[in-house]
């Protein structure tokens, strides 16, 4: 996001004759860039919700909106409860990154005015929990200002949840599915074998 600043200078003055002067002056415009909002970093999960066992694809896409290159670009997400980091899942820019780890984090390409990065992992399902696993990712990165030379700037991501549902509530939920449908297929005297279709 682009600010611009600019300065209106009004004066009145009396010259030496008497004669009354006023004048408005105008000064240059600065653009002021706050990155914050122009560097946008949007998580992503495949699954709201999951048993225990199954896998869940999260997609993290970084855009440079602002007019500065970002350089130095370090990743890393936090670890979510009941779920654990799958090894060999990262993909970059749809290039696998097998020894890359975003619990630890790693280095992504410098990203210049209107460029964007995508970063791909999966985590598994470990843990049932009546807590949703919640994580988020963190991008640490430097930009070259004209004043301060080079400043550093360190934000998150939005936060992305899935719940993890307990196997054993799996076949609970198949079990009452099935007897629902027996059920309603002899309200509608229909015939009650697995492969009757009304």
């Amino acid at each position: 996001m682009l600010i611009p600043n600019k300065l209106n200078v009004t004066y009145k003055t009396i010259l030496p004759d008497s004669r009354r002067l006023s004048e408005t002056k105008e000064s240059n415009t600065v653009n002021t860039e706050i990155l914050s909002y122009s560097v946008m970093k949007e998580i992503r999960a495949d699954k709201t919700t999951v048993f225990n066992g199954e896998n869940v694809r999260n997609t993290v896409t970084i855009t440079n909106n602002s007019t500065a290159k970002l350089f130095g670009n370090f990743f890393t997400i936090s670890q979510p409860n009941g779920a654990s980091f799958v090894a060999g899942s990262v993909k970059i820019n749809g290039t696998e990154h097998p020894s890359y780890n975003p619990l630890n984090g790693f280095y992504l390409p410098e990203l210049c005015s209107n460029e964007a990065v995508v970063i791909e992992y999966v985590f598994k399902a470990n843990k049932f929990s009546s807590v949703p696993a919640t994580h988020f990712a963190s991008l640490r990165y430097s930009v070259n200002d004209p004043s301060r030379g080079e400043v550093n700037f360190s934000e998150n991501t939005d936060t992305v949840s899935f719940t993890i549902v307990n196997k054993a509530l799996e076949a609970t939920i198949r079990t009452f599915n099935y007897f629902d449908k027996r059920r309603y297929l002899e309200d509608y005297d229909c015939c009650c074998n697995d492969d009757c279709y009304c």
